[in-house]
């Protein structure tokens, strides 16, 4: 992946000195090697076709760069959707303090059906913006820790390095580094990225790293914990109300009202918690970090009710009547849960991760999440949805361009591969019929089914027969 070709400059004058805090971030591309089922290296990527024929109001431009705001995986069971999102999510959890563990790297999860692969290291790559800068960054590992690791941006016009690493020693250190005689004590550890090192705050001179540090470990965020977690979150949220807070009553209460599922007003009520509780809440706090996710499970607990009108006889109101959420159906619960990464990357930018976007809800329910992402008045930060599926009503020209949606396939050696229905060689024109196509096996990526042939008379027969021996 280092091979990559050279970035062309699609950014202004700025470099790395003039990046702020609060920036705008945005995934152009990313690549991964060797990682579970996909032996070979698949591109994911981000950026728009120009065709005037796709709707423009589905991306975002960045200079001169047309990006994506989803992008839909579909694909058979088993054939590589949730190990992509996987790979990314591991990639992101390298970045977390609990990754210095050497069990980490102990079995990196390569490509195991071939006696080559299973002994290669897994290649990790990303091309972003942070800003109005350009990044590519990548990582490759084995049981031995991390095999290279490089960063190169667009200060100008033409690609720059700012570091090279071969295991322990950096190979390359590029004219933009501002004070390179910090590496006389800094230097790379078999078990740490190097940018996490460059990025902690004891190290005061590289803000960038803290930059790529934060997009890495915050502004890409999955949906794939546990809804409890994301509903503590959001309770807290809209407990303690400040104005670093993302979660906002009003945003909650409108999607839950949009969403048809009858309520009316939600409360949230606060009670101390016992001492197993408190131990619990340590325990999600320690699991939150592992995953990347900011913020701590405190020492109270929290309970959320849902409200709902009550009617007389004459179905004239009467009032409201609450219910713990655990009393909700799980579709409700789970809509609740969702709303604090989609709310948090809304509001700040970055990339959601979802697996399997239609677990538990509704086609047109997902429907309405994917254009809070596509519409510019609700998406003002140019986040990012990143999703898998098999609900094929989504595949819609109404909802996604053919470039938004790609397809993942395994062939009879267990080796998963990754592209876009734009990439296929067919005339597709606008009234085109993505669905039917799809399910008719146009396209690929689509299970080969057996005739689920069971003959019950056989086996009792078998049975009898056992008996009398």
């Amino acid at each position: 992946m280092q091979e990559s070709r050279k970035i062309i400059d699609n950014s202004s004058d700025n470099c790395y000195h003039s990046i702020q805090k609060e920036v705008i971030c945005m995934l152009i591309e990313y690549r991964v090697k060797n990682f579970m089922s996909y032996k070979d290296e698949v591109v994911l990527s981000m950026v728009a076709d120009k065709n005037r024929e796709l709707s423009e109001t589905n991306v975002f431009t960045h200079g001169k760069l047309s990006l994506l705001k989803t992008a839909a995986i579909f694909g058979a069971n088993a054939s590589g959707k949730s190990n992509l999102i996987e790979s990314m999510n591991y990639l992101c959890r390298l970045m977390h303090p609990s990754s210095s563990k050497k069990d980490e790297f102990a079995e990196p999860p390569v490509f195991k059906l071939d006696d080559v692969s299973r002994n290669q290291p897994v290649e990790f790559e990303l091309s972003f913006f942070l800003g109005e800068v350009r990044h590519r960054y990548g990582l490759t590992i084995d049981r031995k820790g991390i095999v290279s690791e490089w960063l190169y941006f667009v200060p100008k016009r033409q690609e720059a390095c700012y570091f090279v690493r071969e295991r322990n020693e950096l190979t390359q250190i590029g004219t933009y580094f501002e004070d390179k005689k910090a590496l006389d004590y800094i230097r790379p550890d078999s078990y740490r990225p190097f940018i996490y090192t460059l990025g902690q705050d004891s190290v005061k001179q590289f803000g960038w790293a803290k930059d790529i540090i934060r997009y890495l470990r915050i502004q890409i965020k999955s949906s794939n914990i546990p809804d409890v977690i994301f509903r503590r979150m959001v309770e807290e949220e809209l407990l303690e109300q400040s104005e670093q807070s993302v979660v906002t009553k009003s945003a909650v209460l409108s999607i839950l009202r949009d969403a048809d599922i009858g309520i009316s007003d939600l409360s949230v009520e606060k009670e101390t918690k016992s001492s197993e509780e408190q131990e619990m809440a340590r325990q999600f706090t320690e699991f939150l970090q592992q995953q990347g996710v900011s913020g701590d499970i405190q020492t109270d607990s929290y309970e959320t009710f849902m409200h709902h009108m009550k009617y007389d006889a004459a179905r004239k109101e009467m009032g409201e009547e609450k219910f713990p959420i655990r009393y909700e159906s799980r579709g409700t619960i789970k809509l609740y849960a969702l709303q604090y990464p989609i709310l948090n990357v809304l509001k700040r930018g970055g990339v959601l991760l979802v697996d399997e976007i239609e677990s538990s809800l509704h086609p047109l329910l997902c429907e309405r999440i994917i254009a809070l992402f596509n519409n510019t008045a609700t998406n003002p930060h140019h986040a990012q949805l990143i999703f898998t599926t098999h609900n094929t009503l989504l595949m819609h020209p109404r909802i996604l361009r053919r470039d938004q949606i790609f397809f993942t396939e395994k062939n009879k050696y267990g080796v998963s591969s990754l592209y876009s229905l734009y990439d296929i060689a067919i005339d597709v024109r606008n009234n085109f019929n993505y669905l039917n196509n799809y399910l008719a096996g146009r396209f690929g990526a689509i299970p080969y089914l057996g005739e689920f042939s069971l003959n019950f008379k056989e086996d009792e027969v078998a049975g009898i027969e056992e008996q009398t021996e």
